[in-house]
């Protein structure tokens, strides 16, 4: 038996693949929302052009439901995604979380000794890190199963 190359491999177009798609695109348009109310009450609490106080924690608490969404819709998409699937996205969203994890502590470390200067933005490289290692993970899984 030899094993075929993913370019000659039959591509199956079953109901599974099919919600697998459907899933996977309601995960990435729950994501865009998301982000993008994110984008809009950070924008708007730093321009001044929504007021702190309620209004502020208004917009950050729906900001917030969609970012459950998000992470509802994900966990629909894992529920009923097949087991390679699950694979890739584990292993992704393990080397998403330790590289967060330990470049985190790393810099919050070096931020402490001196080495780096302190900087009020510190978390948001770390969730940057996170995401994109985690991007990069899910696109090495599909290379490396496909």
């Amino acid at each position: 038996m030899t094993i075929k190359s993913p370019a000659e491999r039959p591509r199956a177009r079953g109901p599974a693949m099919t919600r697998n798609c459907r899933n996977q695109r309601l995960v990435l348009l729950w994501s865009l929302v998301w982000m993008s109310s994110f984008v809009g009450v950070t924008l708007a609490l730093k321009e001044g052009w929504l007021a702190s106080g309620a209004p502020g924690i208004v917009a950050a608490v729906v900001s917030a439901g969609l970012g459950l969404g998000t992470a509802l819709a994900y966990r629909r998409f894992l529920n009923e995604a097949d087991e390679v699937q699950r694979k890739i996205e584990l292993e992704a969203l393990a080397l998403g979380f330790g590289v967060g994890l330990i470049g985190g502590f790393a810099y919050w470390l070096l931020e402490r000794s001196g080495a780096v200067p302190t900087s009020k933005s510190d978390l948001l490289y770390v969730l940057a890190a996170t995401c994109f290692t985690y991007s990069a993970g899910v696109l090495l899984g599909r290379r490396r199963y496909a």
